[in-house]
């Protein structure tokens, strides 16, 4: 009789146990697929990070060796660059790289270094330096040639593995006095 009591314990704790068990299972294996999608999401966002950082690096270094088709690859159809200190309005991708043509014809040299980029989502900020060398003529410059440096900051966003938006900031009344212009105040009227 002993012997049948402690069989129906062992056989109830089995009923009990077995289920909870198997619920155990259940649960660390959905907080497992919790962790690997969690884990999945950051490698993707990782991976786009590191792409855009690289596209970025390609497009700075286009620019230092005047490489305009790399650069119109690189820029998507719908390109705008805000520049506050150097362009009132936002410039398209063919204006840009019109511009960066025309400036080297006075600019020969014409270097950007990348001294900082950070990414962050769909966002790639670097801090660069710009040095060259000069030689030609801005209006109200004296054409000698001049070394110059000055620093610039530029976020790029990207989409499609393009860059579609940038805003820079850089060190225009720097760079000014390196080209030999003075900062003087307006006459006043009287």
């Amino acid at each position: 009789m002993l012997k049948d009591i402690i069989q129906k314990n062992v056989n109830m704790k089995k009923q009990v146990v077995l289920p909870l068990v198997l619920i155990l299972c259940f649960m660390i294996s959905c907080k497992n697929r919790e962790a690997i999608s969690e884990i999945e999401k950051l490698k993707e966002k990782t991976e786009m990070e590191e792409k855009n950082r690289a596209i970025a690096k390609q497009y700075i270094e286009a620019i230092s060796k005047g490489d305009f088709d790399t650069m119109k690859e690189l820029l998507s159809p719908n390109y705008a660059i805000y520049s506050p200190s150097g362009y009132p309005d936002p410039t398209s991708r063919e204006k840009l790289i019109e511009n960066y043509i025309e400036a080297r014809k006075s600019f020969p040299v014409f270097e950007w270094i990348i001294e900082d980029i950070v990414a962050a989502k769909d966002k790639v900020i670097c801090r660069i330096i710009i040095r060259g060398i000069y030689k030609g003529e801005i209006p109200n410059t004296p054409a000698v040639e001049r070394d110059f440096e000055f620093s610039l900051i530029t976020i790029m966003r990207f989409e499609n593995g393009t860059v579609i938006e940038e805003w820079q900031e850089d060190d225009q009344l720097g760079f000014a006095r390196q080209m030999g212009m003075e900062l003087k105040p307006k006459d006043s009227e009287n």
